[in-house]
C-alpha cells in the first residue's frame, strides 16, 4: 500500500516525534482499527519504546492501493 500524508499530518508528525517510519510499520502491522466514517479509517499501534503510546493515524482510501495519512494521533485511548 502507498502512503501518502497530507500537510496537517507532517505538521502532526513534527510535532510529536512520529517519524514516517513508524507510521509505515503502523500500517503493516497494527494493533487495532476501526472506521470513523465512510472513508476513514483509524489505525493504533502502541511503541514499546514509546512514552506516549498509543499512537494512532488517520487513513482515507485515495485509490485502490493509495491511502492518504490526513492526521496522526498521540496518547490516544480506544473507546469501548
Amino acid at each position: 500500500m502507498e502512503l501518502v500524508f497530507s500537510k496537517h499530518a507532517v505538521e502532526q508528525m513534527l510535532k510529536r516525534n512520529i517519524s514516517p517510519e513508524e507510521i509505515e510499520m503502523l500500517v503493516d502491522h497494527p494493533d487495532g482499527s476501526f472506521s470513523q466514517s465512510r472513508d476513514k479509517q483509524v489505525i493504533y499501534k502502541r511503541f514499546p519504546r514509546r512514552k506516549d503510546n498509543l499512537i494512532a493515524a488517520v487513513l482515507v482510501r485515495q485509490k485502490l492501493n493509495t491511502h492518504e495519512v490526513v492526521t496522526v494521533m498521540h496518547n490516544f485511548e480506544v473507546r469501548k
